[in-house]
């Protein structure tokens, strides 16, 4: 009872209106510019479509007004033409981005047009003789016959002339009118799951793709943008890979860049295993349109989808709220300005005499300032949760907050409560932030200097991203053995980049950054203690 109301004292003693209506603005101003910054990552959808310059309009007046012209003068008309209408069709529609379906379709549209008109030149107009040399011309160079449209028009036929010899010219003709048609009435369709019906008809989908394809199909979606297509499209990123025999991997060792075979082993199993977990949520998403919060990046870029993976992220409230764990770094810079003078204030202010004279052993008393830390700071961090959650619902939705977390458990996909899975989540990643607060008792004990432990406490709170910079590029592979990469765990369940790269040199997880941080704590506390009850004697 006693650590209880020496707890309560702590709280009574540093907890004023003023102090808390500043945590909670600063807190709440860095959630938002977290929201606002990784939503730049989520709604990237790709390299915008380059417009059509004055320039090109100003040539195909030009080339439209010319009497006699050449074939390649027809040519570079007919691509101007053709370019002006895909682009038309893509304004209309409001598609900015190349990783759009129509754009794709749109862009094969042209290249097989581009190519028909050659056929047919070859077929009605162009002479035999004309073909026959560059056909024949084994050092055949573009360049010979000039810059721009001429030389991508004779060059153009140079590779595509044996057609012409082989016999097979009609044929190649007919085929390209025949993919001409199909993507004209998928176009005027306009309809998503009708294009992946095409693909699928086409061979262009992988077979362990086609299922869950046709489950878009199925449920009729026309909008590439729905939240259920978008899933199957991430879906086909996650794909499991064989692992090659040690021979094999050793030619190809500088690609995969591993340390060794074992880690290349031990990567690709941890990599395969993600995938199939990956795969099963997404699978249960689309089938029961719940929104999933898997993390934005992954390990794999496969198939028809592979532009721009980052693209076709389905931005929810719930990835918003998950950055909950990269809000570790201002609620430590917080728990620094707030309470580095925990227990040299105490010093300073004289008011350990007072203490150090009441019948509450000294332990205790060190003990309710360390209990009172670890509050202190979960009281934070759940301030930045709120927050989060406020501003990530107004700005994209509060419904999906209300739906469960999807996780596969033994194989099997289940729901549970979203909120208490986070929380359950935050007590874990807080393991590593208490050694954090360890660090800082300590340095507040030991030195007795306030300052000094303010300065070197914020300097550990940021340097997490240049540690996990330095270990992934720098080989400096020690580090995961210590608490400090664990201080933002926000790398570990992004699954980011750095972690992803470390992953492939050490086993690095949550599990070990607990065990590591919890012998942090222990002998950084013992020493406080020996420390602390010293000095009172000594006092």
């Amino acid at each position: 009872m006693k650590i209880i109301k020496l707890i309560q004292s702590e709280f009574i003693k540093n907890y004023t209106l003023k102090k808390i209506i500043g945590i909670i603005l600063i807190v709440s101003l860095f959630s938002i510019g977290l929201v606002e910054f990784m939503n730049l990552f989520y709604f990237q959808k790709g390299q915008e479509i380059e417009l059509i310059d004055n320039q090109m309009e100003i040539r195909n007046q030009e080339l439209a007004q010319k009497e006699n012209r050449t074939l390649e003068e027809d040519y570079e008309l007919y691509l101007n033409r053709i370019k002006k209408e895909a682009y038309q069709y893509l304004t209309e529609k409001k598609i900015t981005t190349l990783t759009d379906w129509h754009t794709s379709i749109v862009f094969d549209l042209r290249a097989d047009l581009q190519e028909n008109y050659l056929y047919k030149l070859i077929r009605d107009k162009i002479e035999d003789s004309f073909i026959s040399g560059i056909c024949s011309n084994e050092n055949y160079k573009p360049t010979e016959y000039g810059d721009g449209y001429a030389a991508t028009f004779v060059g153009t036929l140079s590779t595509d002339c044996a057609y012409y010899y082989d016999g097979t010219l009609e044929e190649k003709i007919e085929y390209l009118e025949k993919e001409i048609e199909a993507y004209e009435k998928l176009l005027k369709e306009d309809k998503f799951y009708l294009y992946l019906q095409y693909l699928i008809d086409t061979e262009q989908i992988f077979d362990d793709d086609i299922e869950i394809a046709q489950l878009i199909i199925d449920k009729k979606i026309e909008n590439m943008w729905d939240a259920r297509a978008l899933n199957y499209i991430k879906y086909s990123f996650y794909q499991t890979e064989s692992i090659l025999s040690e021979e094999k991997f050793r030619k190809m060792q500088e690609f995969y860049h591993f340390p060794s075979y074992q880690d290349y082993v031990r990567f690709t199993k941890y990599n395969n295993e993600e995938a199939k977990k990956s795969k099963a949520i997404l699978r249960y998403s689309i089938e029961n349109n719940i929104e999933n919060d898997l993390p934005s990046n992954n390990t794999h870029n496969y198939g028809i989808w592979s532009m721009m993976n980052s693209s076709y992220n389905v931005v929810t409230s719930k990835k918003m709220v998950n950055e909950v764990f990269h809000l570790t770094i201002i609620v430590l810079i917080l728990v620094c300005i707030t309470s580095s003078g925990i227990v040299s204030g105490e010093h300073s202010k004289g008011t350990i005499k007072n203490m150090i004279t009441t019948p509450v052993k000294r332990y205790k008393i060190l003990l309710s300032k360390f209990i009172y830390l670890i509050l202190h700071t979960y009281i934070i961090w759940f301030i930045g949760l709120v927050a989060l959650s406020i501003y990530s619902g107004i700005r994209f939705g509060f419904s999906d907050l209300f739906t469960p977390k999807l996780i596969d458990s033994g194989g099997k996909v289940i729901e549970v409560n979203y909120y208490l899975y986070l929380l359950k989540d935050m007590f874990f990643a807080g393991i590593p932030v208490i050694a954090f607060l360890s660090i800082l008792f300590f340095l507040s004990t030991v030195t007795l200097n306030t300052a000094v432990t303010t300065s070197v406490m914020t300097i550990l709170a940021i340097i997490p991203s240049i540690l996990y910079y330095a270990c992934a590029h720098l080989n400096l592979n020690f580090l995961v053995y210590t608490p400090l990469l664990y201080f933002d765990c926000g790398y570990l369940f992004d699954k980011q980049e750095f972690y992803i790269d470390i992953l492939k040199k050490v086993d690095m997880n949550l599990g070990l950054g607990i065990l590591v941080s919890l012998i942090t704590i222990v002998i950084l506390y013992t020493i406080t203690n020996v420390v602390y009850i010293k000095r009172d004697i000594k006092n």
